[in-house]
């Protein structure tokens, strides 16, 4: 990575990597939801290919330029310009010991089960951004200590297959088992096997199949959460 600073009024900082590189004809692609180069969907992969999406969406809020460059078997570079900054930074005042913390605009709270820790990051840092309070957890077991810590979840968002062959309908059972109520739910999942087909009926649970987009997958949280 560098900083460049050549213009007076803006930050350039490059990312940089030796890796596979993007043929041109996938560039238009790489910000995509669930988009990996060279990976066909529904297929085994390291990921969502959410990483990209999330920053596009960030860099979109932010007003900032993202440039692309890229060349096969040489590897990549990611450029993002930032305005300049004019001020010295100072100290924040502590807050005060009477005053309200900001709350986000929505007080849901999701629960997100993932075992991969950069999925998970990067699926939390879409929901954080979209206003939601996320808890994150990796398993079972770990699933089920968030919910002792903190019983008010108000959506389950799971994988479905997890570590040690755990899946997620048993993180599903698991939490509604030990919440006492039948909690509101969403497994993701590119697998199209019998297993995932034949699912019982539930009205409280929602099934997302990779590839799909972010605003689709955000559309069926409100849907649910709102049912």
């Amino acid at each position: 990575m560098r900083c460049l600073h050549d213009q007076p009024s803006c930050v350039r900082i490059e990312v940089l990597d030796t890796g596979i590189g993007i043929p041109p004809d996938q560039l238009p692609f790489i910000y995509d939801e669930f988009y990996q180069v060279g990976i066909p969907a529904n297929t085994s992969r390291d990921g969502y290919g959410l990483g990209l999406s999330i920053v596009q969406r960030l860099v979109k809020l932010l007003d900032v330029r993202l440039e692309v460059q890229s060349e096969v078997g040489k590897g990549s570079m990611f450029a993002l310009t930032l305005p300049a900054g004019h001020q010295v930074l100072r100290p924040a005042h502590p807050a005060r010991a009477d005053s309200t913390p900001h709350l986000s605009h929505t007080e849901t709270r999701i629960l997100l089960v993932e075992d991969d820790p950069a999925v998970r990051d990067a699926t939390r840092m879409l929901l954080k951004s979209e206003g939601y309070l996320v808890a994150a957890a990796g398993s079972v077991s770990e699933a089920l200590e968030q919910a002792r810590a903190d019983p008010r979840i108000d959506l389950l968002v799971t994988d479905y297959h997890l570590g040690n062959g755990e899946t997620g309908t048993q993180v599903i059972a698991a939490l509604r088992a030990a919440l006492a109520h039948r909690l509101k739910a969403v497994l993701i999942t590119g697998d199209t096997s019998s297993a995932v087909k034949e699912l019982p009926r539930d009205p409280l649970l929602r099934v997302a199949s990779k590839p799909i987009e972010a605003d689709e997958l955000l559309a069926m949280f409100q849907e649910l959460l709102h049912s």
